[in-house]
């Protein structure tokens, strides 16, 4: 076992998420002791080779020991997420886009559903919105530098215009802006790991989100006998399931009048 441990170490594999199960083998007894005996080890090169891999387990059939599937190219199709900035709420016209994108059509009566509707209006309008204003940050420092260094290499041949240099200054001002806004848009959606390796670490940024979407990809769902697949049914499925765990809201037969009251305060 020490020498088995010791040859993950030093080939840096990882073990692949398993959907379906928590346990791979059982004694099946009255009173059964499970545990988890069957696993599936991968290289980081593999798992950037296969990044939408799904591992599930099987029936058992004629053995103690769960089977387990691998499929390199699942479809998992997931979407993307939204992210809330914090320092939208301090740019011009973000109150703006909220106010207009927060309606819904009066015919939908369901609150639960007027609200998801809503929430996902407002956050489809606030991404394009700060997708509009701020737009790729590091493509724009990126720019902004090989238009100062072009300037830079000119000012040793050649005295540079007015515009040039008012040019070249805003320019600098610009990448100082945007710098800063990183590190804030890093700190708010990082933690201690992110902050130290960066996304400069290629692998480090699509392992983790590699991991993310296995995790979090929901397989097909058995509601009432039926088996839905599809992304549409799947989301109905829930959103009826948790409209009916909340409840309907009821209309009282009685109120209080508090003004009727005269209670003081």
């Amino acid at each position: 076992m020490r020498r088995f441990k010791h040859f993950i170490d030093d080939n840096a594999l990882k073990e692949l998420f398993l959907h379906g199960r928590n346990y791979t083998w059982s004694n099946e007894r009255e009173n059964p002791t499970m545990t988890k005996i069957d696993c599936a080890f991968v290289s980081i090169d593999w798992e950037l080779d296969h990044p939408n891999c799904l591992l599930q387990a099987l029936s058992t059939t004629i053995s103690d020991h769960c089977p387990l599937h691998l499929a390199l190219e699942e479809h998992m199709r997931p979407r993307r997420r939204f992210r809330f900035e914090k320092f939208w709420v301090k740019m011009d016209g973000f109150m703006d886009v909220v106010q207009e994108a927060w309606t819904c059509d009066e015919a939908i009566s369901d609150p639960f559903k007027r609200l998801d509707i809503l929430l996902r209006n407002t956050a489809k309008d606030l991404a394009i919105w700060g997708q509009k204003r701020i737009g790729n940050i590091k493509m724009q420092i990126i720019v902004a530098n090989i238009v100062i260094l072009r300037f830079d290499c000119a000012q040793e041949t050649r005295l540079l215009t007015d515009e040039e240099r008012l040019l070249r200054r805003t320019l600098k001002q610009l990448v100082l802006g945007f710098g800063s806004l990183e590190r804030t848009i890093t700190r708010q959606k990082s933690r201690i790991t992110w902050l130290r390796e960066g996304d400069a670490n290629t692998q480090l940024f699509h392992l983790v989100g590699n991991g993310r979407r296995m995790k979090n990809y929901i397989p097909p769902l058995l509601v009432d006998g039926h088996i839905i697949a599809d992304q549409a049914g799947k989301e109905v499925a829930f959103h009826e399931a948790y409209k009916e765990l909340l409840g309907k809201d009821v209309v009282h037969e009685f109120t209080l009048d508090l003004d009727a009251l005269t209670l003081l305060g």
